[in-house]
Formats: structure tokens, C-alpha cells, sequence
């Protein structure tokens, strides 16, 4: 196929894609593996779930709609063992269940056709609890020293299935009653408040919730233990959160977020919170961060509870960002439901938006847009590369929802809403989120019924400008040249898309809104839409230095010719924070695609150096840390290592180890980076001073604040010796603070020591840790503690037992998280190989990102390091 006529083909096609887009909502057309014949209408489920011998039982009475005749029903089961059914209408008619493993269903054939009308299905189902996060499961925790057990779920995005037979797919809303027989002494909480208890003897008791409003089978939400908990109220909903014992106090925080991000979402959505409460439970693992079941929000400990004594800024922000993107969710993903897994990012792309806009509203002083930028460069990272995907991710079957939790669904996501509502305007954006939320309130959408609603409030053509973004995958380049005197205009934009090691990209183009001006005049930005690959712009002063993107909010590179290189070089410090730090985001990508020298990165880093914005000095520690990972086993490593303690010297300097009265929260988050940063680069002021902080902290844990814990910690444990290993495990194992606990265990996977990384690596086959944490112990040695090798063959003997501890979707990424600390080429064959040989297709895709990362780490060390070390290596004081 030639050139010519495969660039005129994908044109043709991306024009059929923008006239042709997605259709609006149609449940019968809608995507799905079970039939639309059959739609439930109400379950109304009892469990009797057993912790001492790990399994449950359950009676289960489904109302259905048979919408069309049907000689069979079929819904999903997956795990269960079922019997005693039988369907309920004029007559009762006994049913046998006929389970596919398989295909996770279970077919009920009838013995005559069955006419449209309403009916009962009836059923008796037993199963087993594990401490896989997937349906009902069991959670183990420790409380002031001692172990203990409780009960959650986890049943995004296919996983609903295991607690009791359902229609588990989004489209498929209905309304669920629990009752729970659950031990007296312990606490039952789900989706809707108790409505009825009673005793059923032997020290148990029957828990009755109201009925859930209509919604996916992914929401429904059942928590059982011995929990503590703050209460509030707020515009008429009853708040909770709930923590296993002994951390009520850390739960305070929490609930004053909460106050504040529902009364802000009632206000912007126009729409109340439908629900009379609002639960939320903290618990050792969910096998998420979090997850936003309606009015019953699970989260791990680390993302929900904050103690003000010894939790760290960083904690703080998280705590907060978290519960309002969960919250947001309870809107867009609850109230509102993508119809199916190829639209999750209508969930978690706008609740990742959402939560973004309620934190920066509430917090301006953390900068949460502008350090956004930092999830954005992510997504852009992964977005350049040959094994990304559209926002818009073609799912062909449930199995496969899981791959679309990924940072093209939440950060790509994210950054394309915000440069939609620039593009939009503030006050229309809203007025179309509210007539979308209103429209659409208790059923499913796609993208279509969003473009719709936002075209309608803002008059413009908002589905044409968006199709590119979402899609089709990959994002643009916008190329800035500057234009001859006498020209009618001062520069000339154009558009590629911008790929990282890709062969043959296509040649796609997108509708992009281009803010640009003369550098550090914001006021005089101009806005273009360009759409074609070349357009000209404006006029304006001659040798003005020009800077595009102004304020950071496009989702697309930026590339200067030479002319305009130089000239934004020297006016590099006068820019504004977020263009300081957008320029040296586009800079460093630009050299890993290849399109400049090494040079004009690092020259630019330099011209920033003394810069005081935490976020920007941050950003120039990310790309020291980048090319340290270059330098591994190089011969060269001490010396960039000498060279960067003196280029970084005065930013620690200038914060010292203390925090002084009035400094920017973002300065205390900007001090442990630094620390950590010297501390591994061999800053010996550093290592000795935290070698005598950690000393004292051993004797006296209060006398380390929480700030400056993970940094001293990682220090401590990069060039720790038996001892100092062992008096991190010690306390480790300690803490029932699992923030405390997992920054102890990070600084046992940093040890360099071989004969320690081991040791660490055994940890991973016990149950000191939840088990997710301690199976990836394993690829955190890889990482963090650098020794990739070791921490593969011990892998590669164990995995069994490992994967055990994962849930499928950590699971499918597991061996190639692993790998990904490689860089030579040979490895992504052996991945590759082993692969083929050893894991099932569903991790396939996380293979091949795996598989192409290490085949361009190894590309782009022989390429740039040459660069890189003959740049520093000048500048070496003598």
C-alpha cells in the first residue's frame, strides 16, 4: 500500500468518524453479552455470610420484565453454586441452574415458551470468601497490635456476580434489597440506611436496608464489622465515616471535606445528593484507592483517614481529592451510568475533572490545576506511544472492562474536560453538565448524550471538536515557527501528531484550541482553533519571544523552531508558573520523541534552576531522576550524581530541613522530594543528618514529623545495613497506620544491599501486609530497590503464590510491572516469550506496553545519554 493512498484512507476514515460519531442511548441496541428479552426490576437478596470458615449462603428473589418470548434465562454467576430455583408467575415452575464457568453465566431453560409479562425467578446460591478484593470478600486488619477480620465489597466492573446471581452489566438498572445475618457484635452497612434488625439466635442478627434506587449492578455495596465512626449532617443527608477500631480520630477530616464538596456539587450540578445518607469506610484494601458504591463509598485507609499528628501535607491533599472525585461520582457514574465499559471514562474521567475542580475550589493554595499537569504528562507519555488507545476504548466483551482503568480513562480524560470547558466557557460547560445530569438522571448515556446536552447550552459544534480527542487515539503536536519580515503574520502554527518510538504513525488531525502571545503577557493570549495541518497566525511584534499553550490547559506539545527557541529560553523565567512548567514538560518529551537534542531540555532546566515554584522545581527533580535511571551501571553514575548535588544544593539550602512559619504547604512537599533526592544521589550532610532523625525516631516516634517520615525513611533504607533493616521491619510491623506502615515498608524495597533485597522479597509470601501490598513488595525491588533481576528470578519462582495475593485486573499487569525495570531489549523479548507461555490473553495489552517501554528505554539511553552526559560533564565545577 502506498504512502499516498494509506494517508488518503485514514483521512477518509477520520472524516466517517466525525460524521458518523456515536449514537445517543438505546437500551435495545445497547452493547452487552446477555439478551434484552429479560430485564430484572428488583432483587431482593439475603446472605448469610460465615467469616470463621470463609463462605456464605444466600436466597435470592429476582422480579423481571420478559420483554419478548424466550424459552431461557440467562444471567450471570460466576464462583456460585446454585439450586432450589424456580420461576414465579401464574404457576411456580422448578428450574435447573446449567453454570459456564466460562463465560461467568448461568442458563435456566423452560419448558415452554415464556409470554411478555412480569415473573419471579427464586434461587438458593452458596459461596466462598477469600481476600481477593472481587465480590464479597474478606479484609484483615490490625488494631492496636491485634489482628482482626472484616467483611466489604468490591464489585467494579464485573465482580457483583460472585456475591449472588445478577444482571451484571451497567445498562441493566435496577433496585436491590440486602438483608444480612450478620453476628451481633458486628456492624452491618450498605448502600441504603437499615431499615429493620432483628434476632435470629445463636449471637446472630438480621439486617433489612431500604431498597436502592435503580442502578447498576457495579454499585451495590455491603460492609460487615466492628467499626467506629463520626457522624454529621448536611442539607438534609445523613454523613458517616467509618473506620475499623482505634482511628476514629483520623476520620474527622474526612467528614469536614465532606460537608464542604456535597453542598459544592448541589450547588453545581443543580441537583441534590438523591440518597437519605452518605456512608464512608475505611478499611485495609479495596483493590482500588476507592470505590464510589451509591451512598456506601469504600476506600482504602490511605486515602480516607488523615492524622493530624503524623500524616504527611501530601496525605492531606490525597485524602481530600479522593473523596471528592468518589463523591462526584455519586452524579456521574451513579446517578447518571456510562451504558457500557467503553465509556468509562464518563465516570472517572469527569469524577478525575470534578474532584480536581472542588479540591483547587476549596484549596487554592495547593495549585492542584497546575500540578495536574504532572497526571496529564503521564497520560501524554502513555498517549504517544504505539500501544495506546482512544478515551473511547472499543470493549468487545466484559472480560476486558478491566484495561480501561488506565491514565487515557482518568488523566487523559480529565485534561481533555478542562480544555473543553476553556474552549466552552466556564458558565456554558456547567449549564450543559446540569441539563446532561437532569436529562439522563437514573438511566445510561454514551459520549454522544454529553456532546449533545454541551452543544446545546453552548451553541457550538462541541461533538465535531471533541470526536478527535476521544475517538481516535494519540493527541497533537502544534509546531511554532516564526515567519519572514513582510509576512502578513508574525508566526505560523502546525499540526502532527506527536508519537514516541512509532514506526509508521498515523496522520491524524484534531480540532485544537491553541492559546499563544508574546511570553509572560497572559493578558494579550489569543485563541485559535486550528484545524487544518497549516494555518498562519497572527501579527505581532517583531523578535517577541512567543509562548503557546498560555495557562497550560490544551492536551497537546508544543514545538518552537530554532528562532523561537531561543528567544522563549531567555525569557523562560518571566513566564508564568504554569507556563514554566508546561515548557519544560513539552521540552523533555520533545527529546524522548526525538524531534530536539538533549540540550535545549536541559538548558532550559538550567535557565530555571533557581526557580522558587515548588511545582517547577519538582518537575526539574523528575527529569534528574529520569536520567538517573539512565545512568544505571553506567561508568558515569557518580559523576552525574556529584554534578546534581551542587545544581540542586540551593533549593535545600533555601528550605533546610525545618519548615518555617508561613511557608507554602507545597514547600513541605518540595523539602522531602529534595531529601530524598540527595540522600540517594550520596549528599552525605543529608544521609548522616536523617541516619540521626531515624535514631531518634526509633526511641521516639513523635519526634519525626509526618513530612519529613518517607523521605527520612527511603534515605535511611537505600544504604541501610542489617541492623537498620531490621529496625525498619520492626516498626513496620508495629504500626496499624497503614500510611506509617507502607512509608516503612518503601524503605525496605529501596535497600541496595542484595542480601536485604532478598529478605524483603521473602516478605512478600507472608502476611505481615494486606496482600496486594506484600505481592508487590516484589516489583517495587525491581524499582525502587534497582535490582530488577533478583526480584524476577524470585518472582518467576513464587508466582503461583503471588498472583494469589492480586486481584485479576493487579494480576494481569504483575510480570510486566516487573519487567518495566529493565531497559535492555533482550528482556522485552523474554517477557514476550514468557508471556505467550505463561499468562492468560486478558494481560496482553499490559504486556505489550511493557514490551515497548523497555524497547525504548534501551533506544533512548543509546541515543541521549551521550547527550546528556557531555551537557552536565561541561558544567562539572573543577
Amino acid at each position: 500500500m502506498s504512502f499516498l493512498f494509506r494517508f488518503c484512507l485514514l483521512w477518509l476514515c477520520f472524516g466517517m468518524l466525525i460524521l458518523r460519531g456515536e449514537e445517543p442511548f438505546d437500551f435495545d441496541k445497547n452493547q452487552g453479552r446477555l439478551p434484552k428479552t429479560i430485564v430484572p426490576e428488583r432483587y431482593e437478596v439475603r446472605l448469610e455470610p460465615d467469616l470463621e470458615h470463609a463462605v456464605f449462603a444466600g436466597d435470592e428473589t429476582v422480579k423481571l420484565e420478559v420483554r419478548q418470548p424466550v424459552k431461557q434465562i440467562v444471567l450471570h454467576a460466576n464462583g456460585l453454586e446454585i439450586s432450589g430455583a424456580r420461576l414465579q408467575g401464574a404457576q411456580e415452575v422448578p428450574l435447573t441452574a446449567q453454570l459456564n464457568a466460562e463465560e461467568q453465566t448461568v442458563t435456566f431453560a423452560l419448558p415452554s415458551e415464556l409470554p411478555p409479562g412480569h415473573y419471579a425467578l427464586a434461587m438458593h446460591f452458596t459461596g466462598k470468601l477469600t481476600e481477593q478484593p472481587r465480590g464479597l470478600y474478606i479484609a484483615p486488619y490490625q488494631a492496636k497490635g491485634v489482628r482482626g477480620k472484616m467483611l466489604a465489597t468490591q464489585m467494579e466492573a464485573i465482580d457483583c456476580r460472585r456475591m449472588f446471581p445478577c444482571w451484571d452489566e451497567p445498562a441493566f438498572r435496577a433496585e436491590f434489597v440486602l438483608q444480612a445475618v450478620v453476628p451481633e457484635k458486628l456492624r452491618a452497612v450498605s448502600n441504603m440506611p437499615e431499615v429493620a434488625g432483628k434476632s435470629v439466635g445463636n449471637g446472630r442478627r438480621e439486617v433489612t436496608f431500604a431498597p436502592t434506587p435503580k442502578m447498576a449492578s457495579y454499585l451495590v455495596a455491603l460492609a460487615v464489622g466492628e467499626f467506629e465512626e463520626v457522624r454529621d449532617e448536611v442539607e438534609g443527608t445523613q454523613l458517616a465515616v467509618l473506620t475499623t477500631p482505634g482511628k476514629r480520630e483520623q476520620a474527622q477530616y474526612a467528614l469536614e471535606s465532606t460537608k464542604k464538596i456535597l453542598k459544592f456539587y448541589h450547588e453545581y450540578f443543580g441537583l441534590k445528593y438523591p440518597l437519605p445518607k452518605l456512608d464512608q469506610i475505611a478499611i485495609p484494601s479495596t483493590g482500588a484507592g476507592a470505590m464510589e458504591n451509591w451512598g456506601c463509598i469504600i476506600y482504602n485507609d490511605n486515602a480516607l483517614l488523615y492524622d493530624p499528628a503524623n500524616s504527611a501535607q501530601s496525605m492531606r491533599e490525597r485524602v481530600f481529592a479522593v473523596i471528592a472525585h468518589e463523591i462526584a461520582h455519586q452524579w456521574f457514574g451513579n446517578l447518571v451510568t456510562m451504558a457500557w465499559w467503553d465509556n468509562l471514562w464518563l465516570n472517572e474521567g469527569f469524577a478525575s475533572w470534578m474532584g480536581t475542580k472542588a479540591t483547587d475550589h476549596f484549596n487554592p493554595e495547593w495549585k492542584v490545576w497546575l500540578r495536574a499537569a504532572g497526571s496529564k504528562d503521564g497520560a501524554m507519555r502513555l498517549d504517544a506511544r504505539e500501544t495506546t488507545h482512544p478515551i473511547q476504548r472499543p470493549v468487545p466483551d466484559d472480560s476486558r472492562a478491566s484495561e480501561g482503568f488506565d491514565e487515557i480513562t482518568y488523566s487523559k480524560g480529565q485534561a481533555v474536560l478542562r480544555m473543553l470547558e476553556s474552549w466552552l466557557g466556564e458558565e456554558s460547560f456547567r449549564d450543559g453538565i446540569r441539563a446532561y445530569i437532569h436529562a439522563h438522571a437514573y438511566s445510561n448515556t454514551t459520549t454522544a448524550d454529553l456532546w449533545e446536552a454541551l452543544g446545546k447550552t453552548s451553541g457550538k459544534p462541541v461533538r465535531e471538536f471533541a470526536a478527535g480527542w476521544t475517538e481516535q487515539p494519540g493527541f497533537p503536536v502544534v509546531t511554532v515557527s516564526a515567519l519572514p519580515a513582510g509576512s502578513a503574520a508574525s508566526v505560523q502554527l502546525e499540526q502532527t501528531h506527536f508519537t514516541i518510538h512509532q514506526a509508521n504513525p498515523a496522520p491524524l488531525r484534531w480540532q485544537i484550541p491553541v492559546i499563544y502571545g508574546p511570553a509572560g503577557a497572559p493578558s494579550r493570549a489569543l485563541l485559535t482553533l486550528l484545524k487544518d495541518p497549516i494555518e498562519a497566525g497572527a501579527m505581532l511584534e517583531p523578535d517577541a519571544a512567543i509562548k503557546a499553550n498560555i495557562g497550560d490547559v490544551g492536551y497537546y506539545r508544543v514545538a518552537y523552531d530554532a528562532t523561537l527557541t531561543r528567544r522563549l529560553l531567555k525569557a523562560a523565567p518571566l513566564l508564568a508558573e504554569a507556563d514554566r512548567l508546561n515548557a519544560l514538560n513539552d521540552a523533555w518529551a520533545l527529546v524522548q520523541a526525538g524531534r530536539t537534542p538533549a540540550a535545549e531540555c536541559l538548558d532550559l532546566m538550567s535557565a530555571l534552576s533557581d526557580d522558587r515554584s515548588p511545582t517547577v522545581v519538582q518537575r526539574i527533580i523528575d527529569v534528574l531522576l529520569a536520567i538517573d535511571g539512565l545512568e544505571r551501571s553506567t561508568a558515569n553514575r557518580e559523576g552525574f550524581h556529584a554534578w546534581a548535588r551542587d545544581f540542586l544544593r540551593p533549593q535545600f539550602e533555601r528550605l533546610s530541613w525545618d519548615a518555617k512559619p508561613g511557608e507554602s504547604p507545597l514547600d513541605a512537599s518540595l523539602r522531602g522530594s529534595l531529601i530524598s533526592i540527595l540522600g540517594a544521589f550520596g549528599n552525605e550532610e543529608v544521609t548522616s543528618s536523617a541516619r540521626a532523625r531515624f535514631a531518634a525516631y526509633v526511641h521516639d516516634p513523635a519526634s519525626l514529623p509526618g513530612d519529613l517520615r518517607g523521605p527520612v525513611f527511603a534515605v535511611v533504607g537505600h544504604d541501610a545495613d542489617a541492623v537498620t533493616w531490621e529496625q525498619l521491619h520492626t516498626a513496620a510491623r508495629k504500626e496499624d497506620s497503614f500510611e506509617q506502615k507502607r512509608a516503612l515498608y518503601s524503605a525496605l524495597v529501596s535497600a541496595r544491599n542484595p542480601a536485604l533485597a532478598a529478605q524483603t522479597l521473602s516478605l512478600s509470601l507472608t502476611d505481615e501486609l494486606i496482600a496486594p501490598d506484600a505481592a508487590r513488595l516484589v516489583q517495587r525491588v525491581a524499582h525502587d530497590g534497582e535490582q530488577p533481576a533478583l526480584a524476577w528470578d524470585f518472582a518467576r519462582e513464587h508466582l503461583e503464590a503471588l498472583f494469589a495475593k492480586l486481584p485479576d485486573m493487579a494480576a494481569n499487569h504483575y510480570v510486566p510491572g516487573i519487567f518495566e525495570g529493565f531497559d535492555e531489549a533482550a528482556r522485552a523479548d523474554e517477557l514476550e516469550t514468557f508471556a505467550r507461555r505463561n499468562l492468560p490473553p486478558v494481560a496482553g495489552t499490559a504486556v505489550a506496553r511493557a514490551a515497548e517501554n523497555i524497547r525504548f528505554q534501551a533506544e533512548f539511553k543509546a541515543r541521549v545519554l551521550p547527550q546528556i552526559d557531555t551537557w552536565w560533564q561541561a558544567r562539572v565545577r573543577r
